[in-house]
């Protein structure tokens, strides 16, 4: 058993070096890479102006979907081209003659490709991912950068005036978590907001009493709507549910990569697995589309219609299902839970994809 998994993990690593070593592969990756990088620059394009809270909410909106979109454009064409090339270019070589004449079964060989192209696609998912990152934490800044702008405008020293505001907040914060009379917090608190009150706005100007209550408060003020306004800002770039999405296009790249596998080791040119391949990749993502048609028929549907969309949905996955990002610009919450079902789904999938693969590899003349 440790053997086989060796020839395996050998296999599988001098299938990701031969992968990477390809110009195709190459090329397609590093276009992915500067596409998903500059989405920034695109989402200015595509949404020059600010929406009316001036928190480039369209902007990071169109990243997200952008950068979600590239990674599964991108990554389904590398798990594609790199899976359908794997068998017919060991036959042309002729190299899959001198593996098998080893201590090598067929199906330690199959195991041992499709192993190397998760590697790659893993690989590729990752840079990918970085650079969407990378551009998410760059539209942040550009979005707190404004924020100062915006709110800065009216103080000399808005970042002065951002601490002062804070330090208040924590020591207000921690007189009322220590708890007892309420009548004391309340004359500390005050006795704080009078100490703060009397540091001013700007040092360097005399004001009366009225003047400085009013600095004061409109340093507060101003400073709270700073602080929600930056916090949106952040929740919208650090949403955790982009992991989930990230997640979920990974598992239906591999199950791509298995269906590409699966009709490779009966075709007899890499063409036909690449269209087949994306045919069935197409009808995965209509099949959701053909099934909501369908059942609002409702009587008009018949029951070998019925029977021939179990059919297809037992054969070709729902591709759809695995796209939440639509969801998630929409502010909808998708639990974790309906990830894990996706991905369960995917892996007993995937497994079925092998056992056949390796069947129909085992009986195949070479």
């Amino acid at each position: 058993m440790i053997t086989s998994l060796h020839r395996i993990i050998v296999i599988g690593r001098n299938t990701l070096t031969e992968a990477v070593r390809q110009k195709v592969l190459n090329v397609l990756l590093v276009f992915a890479l500067v596409l998903v990088a500059s989405s920034v620059l695109v989402s200015q394009l595509a949404t020059p102006g600010l929406d009316n809270a001036g928190l480039f909410d369209p902007q990071i909106k169109f990243v997200k979907d952008f950068g979600c979109g590239a990674i599964g454009l991108f990554g389904f064409a590398i798990a594609l081209l790199s899976t359908a090339q794997l068998i017919p270019d060991e036959l042309g070589k002729r190299t899959i003659y001198t593996i098998l004449a080893k201590p090598v079964r067929r199906s330690e060989f199959l195991l041992g490709k499709f192993l190397g192209v998760v590697l790659l696609v893993v690989l590729a998912v990752t840079l990918m991912s970085s650079a969407f990152g990378l551009s998410l934490y760059w539209q942040e800044v550009r979005g707190i950068a404004y924020a100062d702008s915006i709110y800065g405008a009216g103080f000399p020293n808005f970042p002065e005036v951002v601490d002062r505001v804070h330090r208040y907040e924590s020591e207000a914060a921690q007189i009322q978590a220590r708890g007892g009379n309420a009548a004391a917090q309340m004359q500390e608190i005050r006795a704080l907001d009078e100490k703060y009150r009397q540091e001013g706005v700007d040092s360097g100007a005399a004001k009366n009493s009225v003047e400085e209550e009013s600095d004061w408060e409109r340093c507060k003020g101003t400073v709270e709507a700073y602080d929600r306004d930056v916090r949106q800002i952040q929740d919208q770039v650090r949403d955790p549910q982009l992991i989930e999405a990230i997640l979920l296009i990974f598992a239906k790249l591999i199950m791509t990569t298995g269906i590409a596998l699966l009709i490779s080791t009966f075709a007899t040119s890499s063409i036909f697995t690449i269209v087949t391949t994306f045919m069935i990749y197409l009808i995965g993502h209509l099949e959701s589309v053909a099934r909501d048609v369908w059942l609002q028929r409702g009587a008009e549907v018949t029951i070998w219609q019925s029977g021939l969309l179990g059919l297809l949905s037992l054969l070709i996955p729902d591709m759809n299902s695995f796209t939440i990002v639509d969801e998630i610009l929409a502010g909808n919450h998708v639990p974790w839970a309906h990830a894990v079902d996706l991905i369960g789904y995917a892996s007993v999938y995937l497994v079925v994809l092998l056992a056949v693969s390796i069947v129909i590899f085992d009986y195949r003349e070479i």
